[in-house]
């Protein structure tokens, strides 16, 4: 069911499509950000997956009060790729933003996304700063995502705002991104896709390039995982860039829906990585097989990139490859080793 408000009178700039599955208090607090802190026109379309009763009366009630949001109810849970498919259908800008319920905006946050992309149009996929391995936290001596985690683990009973004040030492969202922002380079980071990929919990997306290349997700991948990793190869594989700013900081609480709906995360992405190594098997080995030539280090090279590790455990990567080049050189499991100077993927 589509739940359409009376259309807005001024040119929508960017459709943001937001896909819910319960976690409620994390839709309430990511919907907050959202219509108070964007301030370029735009629309909100939420997806709901068969969320509980409180949820979808809050998603209507919402729908019915702003006429920038436009609910899809879904009677159960399609997953993440075609809950995001069904709302770029509904889409009326050329610009997309992707967004998980469960993300905080800072204020002026789309404004800022939207003035990088526009001085480099080359991007047809740009992200936020995000807390990550290779930032700095302001506050502790750890990395920004040991950080958030370590938060998460010693305040599990505090609600998701006053655990995001845990980790921004009091500091408002509004704060904590003008902080992370001073602190961390704002050049544009153009990621290598593939191997290398970003998240999209906040992405902004060329509509119609996107749209060429097969669309936001990939069918194929039904539950939870991989689905964004694909999304940037064939951006990347296609012609265009998958970038990062550093212009904007917003905070992901990460697999809240998985963790309210008790899935099994680690699962759930065993069996979307098995999905992406069919899908891009001979792309990778070749890719790794030239590279590993180059370079001359197998470990060094495949350490450098997050997805040979889990593709070492779940798939037949590592047969393959020793295959392919035919060398005693190949490690039996791959550890990632997270490099500063290199583009930040999720």
């Amino acid at each position: 069911m589509v739940m359409k408000p009376p259309q807005p009178s001024v040119s929508i700039s960017v459709s943001i499509i937001m896909k819910v599955w319960n976690a409620f208090e994390h839709v309430r607090l990511c919907a907050g950000t959202l219509l108070r802190n964007t301030d370029v026109p735009f629309e909100l379309i939420v997806v709901d997956n068969g969320s509980q009763p409180e949820v979808v009366r809050f998603l209507r009630d919402l729908a019915a009060a702003d006429s920038r949001v436009l609910l899809i109810e879904n009677r159960e849970n399609v997953g993440p790729g075609r809950a995001n498919l069904q709302g770029t259908a509904q889409a009326s800008a050329n610009l997309l933003c992707l967004i998980d319920s469960d993300v905080l905006v800072p204020q002026g946050w789309l404004s800022r996304l939207l003035a990088v992309h526009a001085r480099h149009p080359e991007v047809r996929m740009l992200t936020p700063m995000r807390y990550h391995q290779t930032i700095d936290h302001p506050f502790e001596p750890a990395n920004s995502l040991e950080a958030w985690f370590k938060v998460k683990k010693e305040n599990a009973r505090l609600s998701p705002l006053w655990q995001f004040y845990a980790y921004s030492r009091g500091l408002s969202i509004d704060e904590f991104d003008r902080l992370m922002c001073s602190e961390n380079p704002q050049e544009l980071k153009v990621i290598e896709c593939p191997p290398a990929f970003t998240g999209t919990c906040c992405a902004l997306l060329d509509a119609q390039f996107v749209a060429g290349v097969g669309g936001v997700a990939d069918t194929r991948f039904e539950g939870y995982g991989s689905e964004d990793v694909d999304l940037c190869w064939r951006i990347g594989e296609n012609g265009g860039q998958v970038a990062e700013t550093g212009a904007v900081y917003v905070h992901h609480y990460h697999h809240s829906s998985l963790i309210d709906n008790a899935i099994d995360g680690e699962l759930a992405l065993r069996t979307a990585n098995q999905i992406l190594y069919e899908k891009w098997q001979p792309r990778l080995i070749a890719l790794a097989q030239a590279e590993i030539l180059r370079s001359g280090s197998a470990r060094d090279y495949l350490s450098a990139h997050f997805i040979f590790q889990p593709l070492s455990r779940t798939t037949s990567f590592i047969h393959d490859l020793r295959v392919a080049t035919q060398r005693a050189d190949i490690p039996d499991v791959v550890t990632w080793k997270p490099r500063r100077e290199g583009p930040p993927c999720s």
